[in-house]
C-alpha cells in the first residue's frame, strides 16, 4: 500500500471539489500581482501543485478547522453574553469592487467588531516577525494585513451595527506550536480599498479573453515593466500561473509543476 500516493490523491480530490466564484476577485489574494489577479478573475487554468505543497496547505486547513471548532465548542458550552455575536467562516462581499471572501473568526459586541485571521507559519517566517530584531522583516506580512483590511470593508458593508473593526492575525508556529496574536493597524483598511480600486480600474480596460481574442492584460501587463506586475519579484516563485505568464523574474518555482 502506497500511503503517500493515496493521501495525495485524497487531497487532490478535496481541491477539485472546492467551488470558486468566477468573475470575482478573492480577498485572500489581496495585494497580489495584477496580472495574476486577472488570470484568476477570467478563470485561466492553473499549474499543478506538487504533493508536498498539497500537504502543506492541508496542514494549514487542519489548524484552521481545529481552532474554529474550538470557538464553536466554547460558544456551545459557555454562558455567552446575549449582546455578543460570534461568527466563524463568515462570507463577505464588496459588490462595487467585485471582491468576495470568507474570514475566519469574528466577535461583535456593542458595535465593536474583533476580526481574526488564522495563519500558520514555519520557523523562518516566524523569525521574520517575532525573532531577534536583526532578523525581522517589517513588510513580511503586508499581504495578510491587506487581506484583513479587505474583510473589514466587507464586514462594515454586511453588518450595519458595526461601528469599528479591530483586526488581528493569529499566528500558529508549525515547528513549535507556539501561538501569537498580532494587532493590525486600521490603516490597512484604506490600503486595501486603494488596492482593489486600482485593480478594478485595470479590469475596466480588459475584454473577456477567448482563444481567438486575447485580453488586453495578456499583451500589455508585462511583468517587470508595469507597476504591480508583480509587486514583489518573489511572487513569481509561487505563482500558479507561472507556465502561462511571460515573466522571467523566477527561473523555477518550488511547489508548482508546469502545466
Amino acid at each position: 500500500m502506497n500511503i503517500e500516493s493515496i493521501y495525495h490523491a485524497y487531497l487532490v480530490d478535496i481541491e477539485s471539489a472546492r467551488k470558486r466564484t468566477k468573475n470575482k476577485f478573492h480577498a485572500s489574494a489581496a495585494g497580489s500581482c495584477y496580472r495574476k489577479q486577472l488570470y484568476s478573475y477570467f478563470d485561466f487554468p492553473t499549474d499543478t501543485r506538487d504533493s508536498k505543497s498539497y500537504r502543506l496547505l492541508r496542514l494549514g486547513t487542519i489548524v484552521h478547522q481545529d481552532i474554529e471548532d474550538a470557538i464553536e465548542h466554547y460558544c456551545g458550552i459557555s454562558d455567552t453574553d446575549e449582546d455578543l455575536s460570534v461568527y466563524v467562516e463568515d462570507d463577505v462581499e464588496i459588490k462595487e469592487l467585485n471582491v468576495v471572501g470568507t474570514y475566519d473568526i469574528g466577535e461583535l459586541k456593542d458595535g465593536n467588531f474583533s476580526l481574526y485571521d488564522i495563519k500558520t507559519a514555519a520557523a523562518y517566517k516566524w523569525t521574520t516577525m517575532f525573532g531577534r530584531k536583526e532578523n525581522r522583516k517589517p513588510n513580511s506580512a503586508n499581504n495578510y494585513k491587506m487581506q484583513l483590511g479587505t474583510y473589514a470593508v466587507g464586514i462594515k458593508e454586511k453588518y450595519d451595527q458595526v461601528n469599528s473593526v479591530n483586526m488581528y492575525l493569529l499566528w500558529y508556529n508549525k515547528n513549535t506550536s507556539h501561538v501569537r496574536e498580532q494587532l493590525v493597524s486600521p490603516e490597512w483598511i484604506d490600503k486595501a480599498l486603494e488596492y482593489w480600486v486600482k485593480l478594478n480600474n485595470v479590469l475596466e480596460d480588459c475584454d473577456n479573453p477567448s482563444e481567438d481574442v486575447p485580453s488586453m492584460f495578456e499583451s500589455e501587463l508585462m511583468p517587470g515593466f508595469v507597476e504591480g506586475v508583480p509587486f514583489q519579484d518573489w511572487e513569481c516563485n509561487y505563482c500558479q500561473y507561472y507556465s502561462i505568464c511571460p515573466s522571467d523574474l523566477a527561473k523555477r518555482r518550488s511547489g508548482w509543476v508546469n502545466g
